[in-house]
């Protein structure tokens, strides 16, 4: 009875698994460079000669990725306020 009782247990914390978040620390001018190179490629994919079900692959998938993106970007205010320049007092 203990070992179904552990074995049950076990199942139930196992069940609840956390999801791993993984952060990374991009200036924001690298973060607008990809993004611009990103839309330029769905240009480039919308006029190409490709056939229509690839072209919305492509493009569903760098609209997932850009919404991915901006939905869970956030301003390091720490690092922004160290690279802000130093205003002198003034007295």
């Amino acid at each position: 009875m203990k070992k179904i009782l552990f074995l049950a247990a076990s199942v139930a914390l196992f069940s609840f698994a956390a999801e791993k978040f993984i952060t990374m620390r991009i200036p924001e001018p690298t973060v607008n460079y990809h993004w611009n190179n990103l839309n330029n490629i769905k240009l480039i994919a919308d006029q190409s000669n490709l056939p229509h079900a690839q072209v919305k692959f492509i493009i569903a998938s760098i609209d997932s990725l850009q919404k991915d993106m901006a939905r869970n970007a956030r301003l390091d205010s720490t690092i922004a306020t160290q690279q802000a320049p130093a205003t002198p007092k003034k007295k």
